[in-house]
């Protein structure tokens, strides 16, 4: 559906920016966890990011699927990514036109290039769909780096009383400029 191609999309940008800046290619496939859904889309070693693709109005919230998502428990590292998106008929980046971006640079090493694949079929992204694809756009409208941290508005594990499951909340993103981080910031972390 609509949401999981944004979402798609938004993991997508993200390690195409990881491999555009360098990093190890089986590396940070490895760490692209997302399509396994994991609680977080990238994870290795001692950190973790996760990838918030929203659109629409500047109120922006992004959606927290769990109590686990944002809590740093057993990490040194956890990046929030939120990209927010215009979507566009006919016009701007398509999910396949993403797709095949990162297929080109990983073209370089065939191993990689087949770890991609696989995980774009875990992920629900199939080549016999691409027309399904190929109408909507989506034009970057802001692409932000949230470090997760002791005072970060969230719900950790710790928080949840006994009973308490099938934890769902959001977070209004534009009351959260104080934990903001450089990319380049977060790539020196994650590397």
């Amino acid at each position: 559906g609509p949401e999981e191609q944004r979402g798609l999309f938004g993991e997508l940008y993200f390690l195409r920016e990881c491999l555009n800046n360098g990093f190890d290619f089986m590396g940070i496939l490895n760490a692209w966890v997302g399509p396994s859904n994991e609680v977080r889309d990238f994870q290795a070693g001692s950190w973790s990011l996760e990838v918030k693709t929203t659109h629409g109005n500047n109120h922006q919230k992004v959606h927290i699927s769990s109590e686990r998502q944002l809590d740093t428990s057993h990490l040194e590292n956890l990046f929030l990514f939120h990209l927010s998106l215009e979507l566009r008929q006919g016009s701007g980046e398509t999910l396949n036109e993403i797709v095949d971006s990162v297929m080109e640079i990983l073209s370089i090493e065939f191993a990689s290039l087949n770890c991609f694949r696989s995980k774009l079929i875990e992920a629900g992204y199939f080549d016999n769909h691409r027309q399904i694809y190929d109408s909507t756009g989506y034009y970057i409208r802001q692409s932000l780096f949230y470090k997760i941290g002791s005072d970060f508005p969230r719900i950790e594990e710790k928080d949840i009383r006994n009973g308490v499951g099938d934890v769902k909340y959001s977070i209004v993103i534009s009351q959260c400029t104080n934990y903001l981080l450089k990319e380049d910031d977060v790539f020196q972390s994650i590397r």
